[in-house]
Parts: structure tokens; C-alpha cells; sequence
């Protein structure tokens, strides 16, 4: 079910595989009649699920949103594919694709939310043109989103950080600054991720944003 339309960086298997293997039936190829069907809805598009926990979670306490994650990670899409089975959720689908094969088949103004969250850095200068937040993914992922939708993205790399919000101003993303400390973590940011917890128990430096699309 792993559908790539361009060159992929990163692990794209863990161990926890071979446990989850046997929930691949319940993936199912991206279309646009799917999307079309699901037009409707308060779309949450999450870049990149790591584990999977996250989106599944929210899922469950959001009834009122429908989620959308893709990775090529295949184990944690595979744990919230496995999540939304046994939880019967009807707000939650995960694709095993990357975010290049699946922004094809979004309707224009569609989403509503788009989540970037600890993508990975690739902080050597050489690697930056592997990064997941980049010029590409926001001309590539405009289109679907809908005026006045918002953006939110998360990193503990400054640099990462830095790059990223200097790209969402030069296309047009708006944001609300109201204290010289607003990118820090808080409990009023904070995402609970297990990749989160870990950068807080080493005592990193963590960055958040969120920004909305011009009309």
C-alpha cells in the first residue's frame, strides 16, 4: 500500500512491524472520490503521524473533526489504522503514502488544519533539501487549504524552526504575536507527542507556531 512519488529520506520501517503487519488490510489507496466524499467535513490533515498515537487520540476526544495523517513510516500508520478499527472511529484515516502522492487528490479549499509536527531536522546544510516543511509543501498544499485555515507546526531544531516560519510569512500566512515567548512550549502549546516528551525530558529547546492562510 506504500505509494511514493518521490525520493523518501528516513526509516520507513520499525520494529514494531512485524505486530502490526497483520493490519494492512485495513489500508486502502488515496482517491479523489474519497476525498470528495469527506468534502463536507472539518478536515485535520497531519503530516507525518510518527507512531500514530497522537492523531488516533485526537480522533477519539474530537469527534466533530475528520483526521487525515500519511506517512511513510508504515508502523504508525499501521497502530492508528489498528486504533480506528477497534475504536470504530468514522473521523479517522491514515494513508501510507508521502504527502507528495497524497495532496493530489485534495479538493481546493478543503482543509481546515494542516499539522506539521517533529518533522525530521536533517540539520546538515547539505540534507536541508530533504525536509518535509519546505517551499514545495506549502505550493503544493495551498490550494487545499481553505481561506482563513490554519497551519501549525512543531520542531526542536531552532534552525528548522527559523527556516519554517520565515516561509510561511513569504507566502502569505498570518500570525497573531502577542508575547516575545508565544514560540516556546507551554501548556497552552504543548501537543503531547511521545517525541515531545522525550526533547522535554533532555531539556531541548522546543518551537511551535501556528499561522493562518490569507484569504
Amino acid at each position: 500500500m506504500t505509494v511514493s512519488e518521490g525520493k523518501y529520506f528516513g526509516r520507513k520501517q520499525g520494529k514494531s512491524f512485524q505486530r502490526l503487519s497483520r493490519f494492512q488490510n485495513l489500508l486502502f489507496d488515496p482517491t479523489n472520490a474519497f476525498f470528495q466524499s469527506i468534502i463536507d467535513k472539518t478536515l485535520v490533515l497531519e503530516i507525518g503521524i510518527g507512531d500514530g498515537i497522537k492523531i488516533s487520540k485526537d480522533a477519539s476526544e474530537d469527534l466533530d473533526k475528520t483526521f487525515i495523517g500519511c506517512d511513510i513510516f508504515i508502523d504508525g500508520v499501521l497502530r492508528a489504522a489498528r486504533y480506528q478499527s477497534e475504536h470504530k472511529l468514522k473521523n479517522l484515516f491514515v494513508f501510507h503514502n508521502d504527502i507528495q502522492s497524497l495532496v493530489t487528490h485534495l479538493p481546493i479549499n478543503s482543509l481546515d488544519t494542516v499539522r506539521v509536527f517533529f518533522p525530521d531536522p536533517w540539520p546538515k546544510t547539505r540534507q536541508k533539501k530533504r525536509r518535509t516543511f519546505s517551499a514545495s509543501l506549502l505550493e503544493q498544499i495551498l490550494p487545499a487549504m481553505k481561506p482563513e485555515s490554519t497551519l501549525e507546526f512543531a520542531t526542536d531544531h531552532g534552525d528548522y524552526f527559523l527556516d519554517a516560519l520565515i516561509l510561511v510569512s513569504k507566502y502569505g500566512f498570518k500570525t497573531n504575536i502577542k508575547t516575545p515567548d508565544m514560540w516556546q512550549y507551554s501548556v497552552f502549546n504543548a501537543i503531547g507527542t511521545k517525541y515531545e516528551k522525550k526533547a522535554l525530558d533532555k531539556n531541548s529547546k522546543l518551537f511551535y507556531f501556528s499561522v493562518r492562510k490569507s484569504n
